[in-house]
């Protein structure tokens, strides 16, 4: 009998590409940056105030997450105040950020850093970890990835769905039925075969009607880093300034309602059948422990543990394994190795 595999994943997964939270902000400042150098030139005047707005709007977001320890605990805030359109702003500002790091940026695109590495991760719109991932997990043109193995991700990237899509030439919406990726269009899942199940949703999936279910804002593999594409972003940004038109499919660990109800059920029973548990890149942070802990509560198949992170964070990250579900430090193996993601020696 195969092993069960499940890869719980967190933002140091996608750390070549996207930010971790301690750096959103500045990261942040240069979208910001981006959009006042180079769209501001190229907008259509009928937008141009719906881009003021946006700017104005991440000023504030950028001004009241450095007075806080990250945009995080900005939201939790936002939420405990019942300041329910301003969180709804701050989850599109958000979106829009995190596809923008995602979009494929034009060759010879200058942002002028004097750091070179963060201008290197800027422009880097795929950490490449995720294609050798699927070399590993998909065997052929015509294969799906394996049916033992499962990923639970706290990212709101598309990582995972962009690096397959670009591996199998497929559409979005195609690459997400492949991979079972829940929530999206698809209603329902089966869990005996591979799935991929975004516990906190996913920046550029919004809410349509209730017959049609979540669509996708943009196509990774199709849309690029253009004049075009931001109008896009500004336009859905403006949509939902004073209303809630289409609501982002992209939640706060502690925010509850029927599909974030629907996505930890699934989940845990994930979980509740896994054997090999690999955690990459995930630091089980303060916000998220009560959904942990909900998790984990019935895992009792486990057989062993991969922690990968990096060497100087590793012995502090187990640490917290023992407040999340003691049996989480059992047969636990760390991994300090980054280049790429584990693959278990029982698969």
């Amino acid at each position: 009998m195969k092993k069960n595999i499940t890869y719980f994943i967190g933002a140091g997964a996608s750390y070549h590409s996207l930010p971790l939270i301690k750096d959103m902000g500045d990261r942040m400042r240069i979208f910001k940056s981006y959009l006042e150098k180079y769209f501001s030139y190229h907008i259509d005047q009928s937008k141009a105030k719906s881009l003021e707005l946006f700017i104005s709007e991440l000023d504030n977001i950028l001004i009241e997450e450095n007075q806080s320890t990250s945009i995080d605990a900005y939201a939790r805030e936002l939420s405990n105040s019942g300041r329910n359109l301003e969180l709804n702003r701050l989850k599109v500002i958000l979106s829009c950020y995190i596809i923008f790091e995602q979009l494929a940026k034009p060759d010879g695109m200058n942002l002028s850093f004097s750091d070179t590495n963060l201008e290197k991760m800027i422009l880097t719109s795929l950490d490449k970890r995720y294609r050798t991932f699927w070399g590993n997990y998909v065997n052929g043109p015509n294969s799906l990835p394996s049916e033992n193995v499962k990923v639970l991700s706290w990212n709101y990237d598309m990582q995972f769905e962009f690096s397959y899509s670009k591996l199998k030439q497929y559409s979005l919406s195609y690459t997400q039925q492949d991979l079972q990726v829940f929530p999206s269009h698809l209603k329902k899942i089966e869990l005996n075969k591979f799935c991929l199940i975004k516990i906190n949703g996913t920046a550029g999936l919004y809410a349509g009607s209730n017959s049609e279910g979540p669509k996708n804002l943009f196509d990774l593999n199709k849309h690029k880093l253009d004049h075009y594409n931001i109008e896009i972003l500004i336009d859905f940004f403006n949509d939902n300034y004073r209303r809630v038109n289409y609501k982002p499919v992209f939640y706060f660990a502690w925010e509850k309602n029927s599909i974030t109800n629907e996505v930890r059920e699934y989940a845990k029973e994930i979980l509740n059948d896994t054997n090999i548990l690999v955690i990459i890149g995930y630091s089980f942070p303060t916000f998220n422990r009560e959904i942990d802990r909900e998790l984990f509560k019935g895992i009792t198949k486990l057989d062993k543990v991969y922690y990968q992170a990096p060497k100087y964070d590793l012995d502090s990250l187990i640490m917290k394994l023992e407040g999340i579900n003691p049996i989480l430090k059992n047969n636990l193996i760390p991994i300090d190795d980054l280049f790429s993601f584990h693959i278990p020696n029982e698969y």
